[in-house]
């Protein structure tokens, strides 16, 4: 029997992890596989070893590992790496198969655009001095970043902002408030800001907003409009199960 697990990176904010869940659910009742699990690397429950014996309890025995990632960042390359070669080993009648992350699939792209038009009805009315900002987490290997300098790429073709810039929360630069600064200081008086995450953890919830607030703090007649993060969306169901027909699982 075929089976999948999405693995995220988890978190301290309680339900962050909401969407994920919601979207195992989803896979199965579409037929994408017969057992489809979630579970976490850190912080949250399901653990990532609970969901795969979830899945072989039920009688799997080709499991798909889609990382629940924006990107290959650390935790993918290394966390996530060691780990299923832990459960591997664990579990040696079970065939693993892991999948990449979301990187900078087409299906990302049209969510991403989706959110913004959500928050900014004014969108394709050549507001030129408006600014798209998509806020990232940031990894330790800048090289990991491309997909998300693609992602905004896109997005600035798709748009009629004067500029579409990504901008990091850690580790990598721009930093946010650069960022911010620098689309003040090429003429935009209006800001869309797109929060690059797919859950509504700490750093949605509380880090980007303290940021934003700041912001407004600097530049008071900067407008910012405020869209919601990636969240549960169908497509990413629909992303998954590409991956799974790719991988013959």
């Amino acid at each position: 029997m075929n089976g999948i697990v999405l693995i995220g990176h988890g978190s301290i904010k309680s339900a962050s992890g909401g969407a994920m869940i919601r979207l195992a659910a989803r896979l199965r009742e579409m037929g994408v596989a017969p057992v489809a699990e979630a579970g976490f690397l850190n912080f949250s429950r399901p653990t990532l070893a609970e969901a795969i014996e979830k899945c072989i309890s039920q009688g799997v025995e080709r499991l798909f590992v889609q990382p629940y990632f924006l990107i290959d960042g650390v935790y993918v390359q290394n966390d996530l790496s060691a780990e299923i070669a832990h459960q591997s080993a664990r579990w040696p009648g079970v065939r693993f198969v892991t999948g990449r992350s979301f990187g900078d699939h087409r299906l990302m792209n049209a969510i991403a655009l989706g959110r913004v038009r959500a928050a900014d009805p004014s969108l394709g009315q050549a507001r030129k001095q408006a600014g798209l900002l998509l806020m990232a987490h940031g990894t330790p290997d800048a090289a990991a970043n491309a997909p998300l300098e693609r992602i905004a790429g896109r997005l600035g073709v798709a748009t009629d902002y004067c500029r579409a810039t990504i901008s990091y929360l850690d580790c990598n630069e721009p930093t946010i408030p650069a960022a911010i600064d620098s689309l003040v200081e090429n003429g935009a008086s209006r800001l869309v800001a797109l929060p690059y995450f797919l859950h509504s953890g700490r750093h949605v919830r509380d880090d980007l907003p303290q940021l934003l607030a700041e912001a407004r703090q600097r530049y008071p007649s900067l407008e910012i409009a405020e869209a919601a993060e990636l969240g549960y969306d169908l497509r990413l169901a629909e992303l998954i199960a590409e991956r799974v027909r790719q991988e013959g699982i």
